[in-house]
């Protein structure tokens, strides 16, 4: 009888345990709704899990449904309990008393308010060696800030500006725009720190084009920061030494696989409808050709990605056609192919950023139930699932 229990015991823990590991997603729960802190609507998000196990969400606020180009400013929110409860949500940037407004929104048909200082793209990072938050944001699309938080998202400091990094990219392109993500970076085995990045002519619909995709990097934590090499570079760029040719190149997504590469995921407007991959050995140098990935299809619309125990894990909205069935898929041979797939999103829904939690769980934070002109979100919401589910 008692061999028998023993037996049963077993079956039935090992029963709970694969019904945990396929678990459906969790119920959705939105973090940053229209209205919310007087905003009319929020965009952008970016989520990381401390090195204590403290989650950050962060989303940019805009004033105007209409404009990223108005008054913009990122919010904060923490999780302790792996995304059951959160804190309230907080204001953490604000404009530098010496903004001024980038001429080429000046220049647009529809300018915002001269005057309305935006606060945008941020992008966050988990210090898993040294402990702490990095967060890092742009203002006006031609300055680049960088500021700490604690492992709690707290303590923030004073943001110290790094554009100066961004000038060292001038000679190859004449950015008129730049931004860092959004979403979140990346921190390598070694500790480097590494940040996607896009450069932009500033020429073409909303100033977003011609553009480049490249990554930034620190290695001591992000004291000092440091130019990669150009990843992609648009067709009307002529001027990138280094680099693979795509039509439209933009927000890309960056991660280390298990076998120490360094993933670049990029998005883009080729007629194959596909993202864009490349790879290198330390994040900054040496970047294969980007070549497209068969399955990950491409609306035109920022993706993200997260190296769990699993593999890889991506997220984008699959469809070529508009930003809709938000998608997660799973790698496991280090971003080569992605055959694990489930919708976690049938409805309209745009931007995501990624977070591994513990065990096989990984949380995500995305724009939900956008408008069919993909650019109201009403909310970013979260929700947790596993790489269990995938595979099933």
């Amino acid at each position: 009888m008692k061999v028998f229990s023993k037996t049963l015991l077993a079956f039935l823990l090992a029963a709970a345990s694969s019904s945990a590991l396929k678990a459906e997603p969790t119920e959705s729960t939105d973090l940053f709704k229209q209205g919310d802190s007087d905003r009319a609507l929020y965009r952008y998000p970016g989520l990381v899990r401390s090195k204590t196990g403290t989650l950050i969400a962060v989303a940019e606020g805009r004033k105007n449904k209409a404009s990223g180009w108005d008054e913009v400013d990122i919010f904060l929110r923490t999780s302790k309990d792996a995304g059951k409860t959160w804190s309230d949500s907080t204001k953490i940037t604000n404009a530098p008393a010496d903004a001024k407004d980038n001429p080429v929104s000046l220049a647009l048909k529809k300018p915002a308010t001269a005057g309305a200082i935006a606060t945008h793209n941020p992008t966050v990072i988990a210090d898993q060696k040294n402990g702490g938050i990095h967060i890092l944001y742009g203002v006006e699309y031609n300055r680049v800030f960088h500021m700490t938080a604690d492992d709690n998202g707290d303590s923030l400091s004073k943001p110290v500006e790094i554009t100066k990094v961004f000038e060292e990219f001038k000679p190859e392109v004449d950015w008129k725009l730049i931004a860092p993500g959004p979403g979140a970076g990346t921190q390598l085995a070694s500790g480097r720190l590494v940040v996607p990045v896009w450069l932009s002519l500033g020429k073409v619909g909303i100033g977003f084009q011609p553009a480049a995709t490249a990554t930034i990097y620190s290695d001591d934590s992000g004291k000092t920061w440091k130019r990669g090499e150009i990843v992609a570079f648009d067709l009307d760029i002529t001027t990138a030494k280094t680099g693979t040719k795509l039509e439209k190149p933009l927000e890309a997504a960056v991660v280390q696989a298990a076998d120490g590469s360094v993933v670049i995921n990029i998005r883009n407007k080729a007629l194959k409808g596909m993202r864009a991959q490349a790879t290198s050995k330390d994040g900054a140098s040496g970047w294969s050709e980007a070549t497209f990935v068969k399955g990950l299809l491409e609306p035109m619309c920022q993706g993200s990605i997260v190296a769990t125990k699993a593999g890889i894990v991506f997220t984008n909205p699959a469809n070529m056609i508009m930003r809709k069935s938000l998608t997660a898929r799973l790698s496991s041979d280090n971003g080569a192919t992605y055959p694990a797939s489930k919708v976690i999103d049938n409805g309209v829904a745009g931007y995501s950023s990624l977070a591994a939690g513990e065990g096989d769980n990984v949380h995500i934070l995305y724009e939900r139930g956008a408008n069919m002109s993909e650019s109201e979100p009403e909310a970013i919401t979260f929700r947790s699932f596993t790489t269990g589910w995938l595979k099933e």
